[in-house]
């Protein structure tokens, strides 16, 4: 589990604890049924000597600032806090940091016994999809030839849809028949150093960025769409992902393999 600060959200099993108990309000769980699931899920944590007293406050913490605080979850987490097990650890462990690590505890007791705040209403996340579908070829048009690109699978989440991607192994200008795509190859590595020779995976996925611009804003078109192949539907999810401006960017300034 990862660290990083006295906060009792400043690790990563707190937060996986907050963010499964909100996704579960917002797709329409009850609250008794999202706290039960979560408390579920991360049982083997709750019930860990060390992390149990940060789990238990932060899902009551998660509770209170949404109007939603449980009185039994509550009375558990300000037991935790009062018992000073997870003080005696930093203590420990930290001692410089145990001030700090103290303040956040009052911090949060004084949210879980202070005024709650009105009921809040999750909504559940937009979901947009990329407009792309398995088999889907695209193609962009670079100094030194067409690069084409195959749809894998689309793989369908609460917050969207992402394409896992391969490069088809094409040298030249022009669109070829489509008898002669779907005899086409994936490249056995991948262009442009985004993933590490060694890795001995050749697909990846791309996704909109933080800049807005998707697959045909980037100068993708779709040129064909290819019959699945066998262990499309399988396809792992890739270890690398790069946004569609980016990906055209690097395309266009290298050229295809």
């Amino acid at each position: 589990m990862g660290t990083w600060g006295t906060g009792i959200f400043s690790n990563d099993i707190s937060r996986d604890v907050r963010d499964h108990y909100r996704e579960l309000l917002e797709d329409g769980v009850d609250d008794a049924e999202a706290t039960r699931r979560t408390l579920d899920k991360f049982r083997s944590y709750f019930d860990d000597p060390e992390e149990g007293v940060n789990c238990i406050v932060a899902l009551a913490i998660t509770q209170s600032k949404i109007g939603r605080l449980d009185a039994n979850l509550c009375a558990r987490a300000l037991t935790a806090i009062d018992s000073g097990s997870d003080l005696k650890m930093w203590e420990q462990e930290n001692p410089k940091l145990l001030p700090k690590r103290c303040e956040a505890l009052n911090k949060a007791r004084a949210q879980l016994t202070g005024p709650q705040p009105a009921r809040k209403r999750l909504r559940p996340p937009p979901r947009p999809t990329c407009g792309l579908v398995a088999g889907d070829v695209l193609a962009l048009t670079t100094p030194t030839g067409m690069a084409l690109l195959r749809v894998v699978r689309v793989k369908s989440h609460r917050r969207g849809e992402t394409p896992y991607i391969e490069q088809l192994k094409f040298d030249g200008f022009e669109l070829p028949s489509a008898e002669a795509l779907e005899k086409l190859e994936a490249a056995d590595k991948f262009m442009l150093g985004l993933i590490h020779a060694s890795s001995g995976d050749c697909r990846f996925t791309a996704f909109t960025s933080y800049d807005k611009i998707d697959w045909q804003a980037a100068g993708f078109t779709k040129a064909a769409i290819l019959a699945c192949r066998s262990g499309d539907e399988q396809a792992a999810y890739p270890g690398y992902g790069i946004a569609w401006s980016a990906l055209a960017e690097r395309l266009r300034r290298r050229g295809a393999v």
